[in-house]
């Protein structure tokens, strides 16, 4: 169960702790140390701009920037203009290079139809030492026109062959949860079925935090990422 897999992911799995994390929870990992710094943010696939109040919380001091494709449901939706929003035509992105410090995504890049393409994009637009931060679908069910979900091994390929720095991986929700909450349309939210048992496997045969993060990422519907451009 433990193999080449584990051994190229192991740097990226923390051993603090091996709860559920969401995107957001990534964020306010990667700047615990200075929330109030100045930042250029992109929020990628940004939709109707829900984010912007968690940031202005989070990291009062980042100026907001969002980017998603033109027509898609989530945009359709949007009815703030309190924010620099802008269309892209989901290839290249419509900013000059190293434009940011922070590139922040949740849940959008099972929706992407050139990831790698995508990747290199944002990579570009970071600045060095800039953060790629946010989370994507591993075991969550088909919704709203996606097309690709990202095992860990995935997140970590798509990554690293763009020519990101993978810092660290956590598990979001069961996957099994999610497909619970779509089958009953949301009545029932975080079932856990899979987690205890790795927890309790855990206890009997010894294996450590970063063991379990990684199992619980195998199982999980996100699965949540830092990643950071490497400095010149």
């Amino acid at each position: 169960m433990i193999g080449q897999e584990y051994a190229l992911l192991e740097r990226s799995l923390p051993d603090d702790h091996a709860k559920i994390s969401a995107a957001q929870d990534m964020i306010l990992e990667a700047y615990r140390e200075a929330p109030d710094r100045t930042l250029d943010l992109l929020d990628f696939g940004c939709g109707a701009g829900d984010a912007i109040d968690f940031f202005a919380d989070a990291l009062p001091g980042a100026r907001y920037h969002g980017v998603d494709i033109e027509g898609s449901p989530e945009v359709s939706s949007r009815t703030r203009a309190d924010a620099d929003f802008r269309s892209y035509d989901g290839r290249t992105l419509p900013y000059d290079d190293r434009s940011f410090d922070l590139v922040y995504t949740r849940q959008v890049f099972e929706h992407v139809r050139h990831p790698d393409v995508v990747s290199r994009e944002i990579l570009r637009v970071l600045r060095p030492g800039g953060l790629f931060v946010g989370s994507m679908s591993n075991l969550e069910p088909y919704h709203s026109y996606s097309i690709f979900n990202f095992t860990p091994y995935g997140v970590f390929r798509l990554l690293d062959d763009n020519g990101f720095e993978l810092m660290r991986l956590r598990p979001g929700p069961e996957g099994i949860s999610l497909i619970i909450r779509q089958l009953t349309l949301r009545r029932i939210g975080n079932f856990r079925l899979v987690y205890p048992a790795i927890s309790l496997a855990a206890l009997i045969k010894g294996w450590d935090v970063r063991r379990q993060n990684y199992l619980k990422m195998r199982f999980s519907g996100h699965i949540c990422f830092i990643a950071r451009v490497p400095e010149e």
